[in-house]
């Protein structure tokens, strides 16, 4: 049972990185991304208006990856909001990007849950895959010179004394 265990895991990971060789995406490469300058994008709000991500420049931004079927980021919504509350008269932004792939979904779905940050539709993935995102909800942390300082997997407090501690420290 261990030998196949392990087995399992070498093919898998060779798969992975034969992928990655071959110019196809790669798990690993978000952790190359901290320290670069976040890859621009344009993508429409749930309103049908083109909003790109250098409009924020000069801010501090959370850019959150997310969908409405994911239950850890369904659960960070309020976190954000409250958040975002406590940084409304600073030059801090909150970016969510849905991966649903119908917006009326997406726009459904803020009816009833509804938020005090920006939210973009990202339907054909291809701002998740220049950001490498493998999973939601991935969020990213930008400096206001949009550089990448931070990355964070999975749903998280974002109103911890550790996190408010990062976000004061760029603005």
């Amino acid at each position: 049972m261990k030998q196949h265990a392990i087995r399992t895991t070498a093919i898998v990971i060779f798969f992975l990185l034969t992928l990655s060789v071959k110019g196809f995406a790669n798990p690993w490469a978000i952790d190359g991304m901290i320290g670069k300058e976040a890859s621009p994008f344009t993508l429409k709000n749930l309103s049908g208006q083109e909003v790109s991500l250098t409009d924020f420049r000069g801010k501090v931004i959370l850019l959150n990856f997310w969908a409405t079927w994911c239950p850890p980021c369904i659960a960070e919504i309020p976190r954000f909001n409250k958040l975002r509350k406590a940084y409304a008269k600073k030059n801090f932004e909150i970016v969510a990007v849905s991966t649903d792939r119908s917006l009326s979904t997406a726009r459904k779905f803020i009816r009833k849950h509804p938020v005090s940050f920006i939210v973009l539709h990202d339907s054909s993935i291809k701002v998740s895959r220049k950001y490498n995102v493998f999973s939601i909800p991935t969020t990213f942390l930008i400096d206001k010179k949009g550089k990448i300082v931070e990355k964070f997997l999975g749903g998280h407090d974002w109103n911890s004394p550790e996190i408010r501690k990062k976000i004061d420290e760029l603005l």
